[in-house]
């Protein structure tokens, strides 16, 4: 029976297409447990083996879980799923991302949000306890999701929590990423799917809703031995502290809503003033290559990171076309010359 704790209660449905935004009970998914589980039931139902990842019929679902909203359970944790470019076969993928916007979603009264269609012209959502209404976004597309996010926020106030996709995701490129606040951010070809249905971003004013739980003292004391667990147990901030006594000004701990505690995310401040998340991800595969070309790493490692969230690629995957890059340079397929890039 669905008691309703855990959840906020509703989710948003879009079509894009035809520019409507309705509600349906969370309670119509309550046999599938999670977000993942709530979007496989939504791709099974509603999006047949001929759709293809890029196609206004794929649903991209963007939602929450029970624990989303509980603090103390690494519970920022949001999914965003729906049948993928990046997969070949093309199937149904999911990524994970943390923050605050999947918290920030949930506090507004949704637990997640399914969107079908693609829009005659350049939009974004909002979405407040209010409702939800698409809007014009031709003044952001074009431009970096970082930048993009920093566009809407000016408009709708710091508090608004923003996803949005980058130039890779408008023009469809497969490794296209999503970027959310606190830099979270997702692969999976998400911002390809995101940017084929003229969706710019989704904006939420987070609201006042907070969650119930069934037994609320179970819970606490779930929270109180997790604390215990990561206490003493668990020292995994080697990474941080190994750069800390180097570069005090430049870095500091990063934390999601609601972390749990041992977890290696960190924030980088460059000498321009930039700042945002530097690891746990993505810096590291940069780092070798920024010594070999640069003796001394400097900012560039955080840079090469912000340049792929803000143009929207998965660094993963441009990690991999360095590589490749690398290797066909050895193998003399490829010269400095012909690509303008300095491999020696």
């Amino acid at each position: 029976m669905f008691t309703g704790n855990g959840y906020a209660g509703k989710i948003l449905r879009v079509d894009l297409s035809s520019g409507q935004t309705y509600t349906v009970p969370t309670a119509d998914y309550a046999e599938f447990v999670g977000g993942r589980g709530i979007a496989a039931k939504v791709h099974w139902d509603e999006v047949s083996p001929e759709v293809k990842a890029l196609d206004p019929e794929n649903r991209l679902t963007f939602l929450t879980g029970p624990l989303t909203g509980f603090a103390g359970f690494a519970s920022s944790r949001w999914q965003v799923c729906g049948k993928s470019p990046a997969t070949n076969p093309e199937q149904f993928c999911y990524c994970n991302l943390g923050g605050i916007w999947g918290v920030s979603l949930k506090f507004a009264g949704y637990d997640g949000i399914v969107v079908r269609g693609r829009a005659d012209r350049p939009a974004y959502l909002l979405v407040g306890e209010s409702g939800a209404e698409l809007r014009d976004a031709h003044h952001l597309w074009g431009r970096g999701a970082i930048e993009a996010r920093k566009i809407l926020k000016s408009e709708l106030g710091e508090a608004a929590s923003v996803v949005a996709c980058g130039q890779a995701g408008e023009n469809r490129v497969i490794a296209a990423s999503l970027l959310a606040d606190q830099d979270a951010s997702g692969a999976g070809g998400f911002g390809a799917v995101m940017g084929s249905k003229n969706l710019k971003a989704i904006a939420v004013a987070r609201g006042a809703k907070r969650l119930t739980a069934a037994h609320p003292e179970r819970l606490r004391e779930l929270v109180r031995y997790l604390r215990w667990l990561t206490g003493d147990k668990y020292k995994i901030d080697g990474y941080f502290d190994r750069y800390q006594p180097v570069v005090a000004s430049k870095v500091k701990k990063s934390y999601c809503w609601g972390c749990a505690g041992p977890c290696i995310r960190i924030s980088w401040k460059a000498d321009d003033g930039a700042e945002g998340k530097f690891f746990c991800q993505s810096a590291m595969f940069y780092q070798v290559r920024a010594r070999n070309y640069y003796g001394d790493e400097g900012d560039v490692h955080f840079k090469v990171t912000k340049l792929c969230d803000d143009y929207g690629l998965d660094t993963k995957t441009v990690n991999v076309f360095m590589s490749w890059l690398s290797r066909c340079y050895r193998a003399g397929i490829v010269t400095e010359e012909e690509t303008g890039i300095p491999f020696s």
